[in-house]
């Protein structure tokens, strides 16, 4: 009884969420596809035809070409900065979490190597912690 009214109340309350998410425009334009592939089309024949052109000189003596574009000029990227590991450093993952916290640093920093060793080190420290606490138990409760 008690799953069916959670059910229900879950059900509800998407449903009447849902009401308040805004209509999206799914309509297609095929005049303002096109147009806009009549832009990028003008632009690559023009660099087809200029291959030793650079956005520089196409910025200068070219600017209708790049007219509504907007441009990232810089190539900084985040795509290859290692990630940082969530909520403590790599050394606790491996101390807490062992083998498992080691390959989580190594899939998520994607192998940034002073995190894996960072947490090489927790997993290893852990093992001999916990190994020694097995071999000496003085209150025998192991």
């Amino acid at each position: 009884m008690k799953t069916r009214l959670s059910f229900l109340f879950i059900f509800f309350f998407c449903l009447v969420v849902s009401g308040f998410a805004a209509p999206v425009d799914l309509e297609y334009k095929e005049t303002s596809v096109n147009d806009e592939f009549a832009k990028v089309d003008k632009l690559e024949k023009f660099l087809a035809d200029h291959p030793e052109a650079t956005l520089e000189t196409v910025k200068k003596n070219h600017p209708e070409l790049l007219e509504g574009y907007q441009l990232v000029t810089t190539t900084e990227t985040n795509l290859l900065t290692p990630q940082e590991m969530p909520i403590a450093g790599g050394f606790w993952w491996g101390c807490c979490l062992g083998i498992v916290g080691l390959g989580l640093v190594y899939f998520i920093t994607d192998n940034d190597h002073d995190e894996v060793r960072k947490a090489l080190w927790g997993c290893v420290i852990s093992t001999i912690f916990w190994g020694l606490g097995g071999l000496w138990d003085p209150f025998g409760w192991f």
